[in-house]
């Protein structure tokens, strides 16, 4: 009797509720680990030369006005982007808001996709040459892999692996790759995808869908 009672028991479950908003405290330094890209991204950046960038910012502390971003943190926030294969200034500024190594390079701070836009329109050729330079440099040190990436950041295909990449001695080959990536990726308002793109997200949905099948038939003869 005691066994059928087990049996008819109706277990309370905590269930996961993914649909709620929540607060919480956040370490911020916590949210990406110590050799992450995003470090090496803004550390990078902050040596170099950004002066022209910070020259054109109008507000001052003598004259007072609305402080504008920092040069460094529009320029991380794109190179890191652009790494990952994501153009588009309004999924930038989207992933701010859940992706924690963006959470990181901002601070948590909010930064909307006009500002992302306006920085990268306003400066196009000196962006286009600074962005070339710096993934050309990560790259070859094997601290990202400019890999074939649809426009949301999702990759495709590998085009070299991590130990191929610090095995090439010429930066030009780095430089024509970040090349590519720089004009690929060059319209910060690119927000819809094109339809080969779209194509292969679906064709990745479909295939993620049969290795899901097929590791549940695997697991269930085992």
């Amino acid at each position: 009797m005691s066994q059928e009672n087990s049996n008819n028991k109706q277990p309370l479950i905590r269930y996961v509720n993914r649909q709620q908003m929540s607060w919480r405290a956040i370490d911020v330094e916590m949210l990406v680990g110590e050799d992450h890209a995003a470090r090496a991204i803004w550390e990078l950046v902050g040596r170099l030369d950004l002066g022209q960038f910070y020259g054109a910012i109008e507000s001052s502390a003598e004259e007072g006005g609305r402080p504008a971003f920092d040069p460094q943190l529009l320029i991380s926030l794109w190179v890191y982007a652009y790494s990952q294969g994501i153009g588009s200034a309004r999924e930038i500024a989207r992933r701010c808001e859940f992706d924690p190594a963006f959470q990181w390079l901002t601070g948590l701070q909010e930064v909307n996709y006009h500002t992302l836009a306006d920085f990268r329109v306003d400066k196009q050729k000196e962006l286009d040459q600074l962005f070339t330079q710096v993934l050309a440099a990560l790259s070859q040190e094997g601290l990202i892999t400019l890999e074939q990436v649809m426009q949301d950041g999702t990759k495709i295909k590998a085009q070299a692996s991590v130990r191929s990449y610090q095995g090439e001695n010429s930066i030009r080959e780095h430089l024509d790759r970040a090349r590519q990536r720089v004009a690929q990726l060059s319209d910060p308002h690119n927000e819809e995808a094109s339809p080969k793109v779209q194509q292969a997200r679906s064709r990745a949905r479909r295939e993620r869908q049969q290795r899901l099948e097929s590791a549940l038939e695997e697991l269930q003869r085992l």
